[in-house]
């Protein structure tokens, strides 16, 4: 691991630090708060064309950090077994999250 700051979302883009941080705490931590804050803004100004598109493209970003971070942090770990685990369980993540948006979008915008 290089010597950059844990904090610096930069370090787990380009690979260089722990998978437990990225995934556990960035990853299924920063995604329930996300989703959390999204469902809450969403209660409170309606689930609009606008509201929706803003959610979807923050949504959207997060996800290609996560999933680029925890796929490029993923071999560092002791038990390799561990980052194949990581790397399927992102790709089923991010599928979850194209549906959804799919999904969702249809519904909110027709």
């Amino acid at each position: 691991m290089s010597d950059h700051s844990l904090s610096s979302p930069g370090v787990y883009w380009h690979g260089d630090g722990p998978l437990w941080h990225v995934y556990w705490l960035y990853g299924v931590l920063g995604s329930v708060v996300l989703l959390a804050l999204l469902a809450w803004i969403s209660r409170y100004t309606g689930v609009t064309p606008m509201a929706y598109t803003l959610g979807a493209v923050a949504l959207a970003v997060y996800t290609v950090w996560i999933l680029v971070s925890v796929w490029r942090c993923a071999f560092n770990v002791r038990n390799r077994t561990w980052a194949h685990v990581a790397r399927a369980l992102t790709l089923f993540w991010a599928l979850n999250v194209l549906f959804l948006t799919v999904f969702l979008g249809l519904d909110v915008l027709l």
